[in-house]
């Protein structure tokens, strides 16, 4: 069975690498309205909150899941996460997803970082990277659209959200078509 190490990735604007314990201010500040409004997890986030996922929930699975803290270079600091989880080395199947704080929005970051982590995922053996997005995000659904990803369908009330169960979409990307 394959892993997940702990290993930065460079693009040409941004270093993708395991999240740091200095990270939590800027992980806490970056979640904004926008987060909360998509992300479960979200909801009542404090900087303890923050500080435990930079420095152990970040990494409790390493052979199902990755997290990189994205860092872009105009600013050196804490932007958003990117990840990778339910990892099936054995189908070769995984599934990416990020966030992104307000100040890093509408550079093009994620749809960056997404590339390049497919392109690890790839190069560890992976086949298939799949994401889900909620029908009513739709900065999330362009994010996979400028990275390659193919649209699938709908997955009705597949995942929660702040609001209830949502609606999401499918996308995939296969070896090769990156």
């Amino acid at each position: 069975m394959t892993s997940f190490g702990p290993v930065r990735l460079r693009t040409e604007r941004l270093v993708l690498r395991p999240p740091e314990e200095n990270d939590a201010p800027d992980c806490f500040a970056a979640v904004d309205q926008v987060v909360r409004r998509w992300m479960p997890w979200a909801q009542g986030y404090t900087l303890e909150s923050a500080r435990q996922w930079c420095t152990k929930d970040a990494f409790l699975d390493p052979q199902r899941q990755t997290s990189f803290a994205i860092v872009p270079d105009r600013t050196g600091r804490f932007g958003g996460v990117i990840g990778i989880s339910r990892a099936d080395w054995d189908t070769g199947v995984a599934e990416t997803g990020y966030w992104i704080g307000p100040a890093d929005r509408r550079h093009g970051y994620v749809t960056e970082a997404v590339r390049e982590v497919a392109r690890y995922a790839f190069d560890l053996g992976l086949h298939r990277l799949e994401l889900l997005a909620a029908t009513g995000n739709l900065a999330s659904q362009r994010v996979a659209e400028r990275a390659g990803f193919t649209r699938e369908g709908v997955l009705r009330k597949a995942r929660p959200t702040p609001a209830g169960r949502a609606d999401m979409v499918l996308f995939s990307l296969l070896k090769g078509e990156l």
